[in-house]
């Protein structure tokens, strides 16, 4: 079984030995993966459509996995309890709905050890509400699957609300990275915000005008990150 870059680097942040859930498990090719290769001793992989959960349990019984995965239907951290596992994974949805499922379940989330996120979009609106009920980031990579640039985080609960404009667009942790990956993603973010610049020339709207003012901030910080 073949994981994407994407998938391999989520499983490389799983601590070793750990019980996991995998939120959105899709066709649980993430949990049968773990399993096989001795990172997560059981996981619970829940997953919202009926489909995909078929799906799920067909591939874990192929897997001869059926002991050590437990696949679940349900919405988020709805199917499990506190204390089951102790690392969640919440991959390849939008920032907004991460942030909404952990919103919706306090009492899972607090008794987590890590939780490893990984969101398609809206990555820093993910990060402000985070920042903004005190969960800390411990760890941010990026990694380059088809052309496409994801970013990772390992949060967890922790006490101090502070954070800068620099935490949320880039990341406390990766803004302190010179790797070649992470100052590859930063220059290709500014040539994508360049691009969407010269798409709003000549565009005098009230939306335009702050998406213009929105971008132009965004770069400011992000040139600076590579400057220091």
């Amino acid at each position: 079984m073949k994981l994407s870059e994407r998938l391999l680097e989520i499983a490389g942040l799983v601590p070793r030995g750990s019980c996991v859930s995998d939120v959105g498990t899709d066709h649980a090719l993430l949990p049968i993966y773990l399993v096989k290769n001795g990172i997560a001793q059981r996981v619970i992989a829940v997953e919202a459509r009926y489909g995909p959960w078929m799906r799920a349990r067909e591939n874990v019984k192929k897997a001869g996995l059926s002991d050590f995965i437990d696949v679940r239907l349900g919405d988020g951290f709805e199917p499990l309890k506190p204390g089951e596992v102790d690392v969640a994974i919440i991959a390849g949805l939008g920032g907004e709905t991460i942030w909404s499922i952990m919103e919706k379940s306090p009492d899972i989330v607090n008794s987590l050890y890590a939780i490893i996120l990984q969101p398609m979009k809206n990555a820093h609106r993910l990060r402000k509400a985070l920042f903004e009920n005190c969960f800390e980031i411990t760890e941010e990579r990026v990694v380059c699957s088809k052309g496409r640039y994801f970013e990772i985080m390992v949060v967890k609960k922790g006490t101090s609300c502070f954070f800068s404009e620099e935490d949320v667009i880039l990341g406390p942790v990766l803004k302190q990275k010179r790797t070649p990956e992470v100052l590859e993603y930063i220059e290709a973010r500014l040539n994508r915000l360049f691009i969407k610049l010269r798409e709003l020339e000549g565009q005098n709207s009230e939306h335009a005008k702050k998406a213009r003012e929105s971008m132009l901030r965004e770069m400011e910080l992000l040139k600076g990150v590579l400057e220091e």
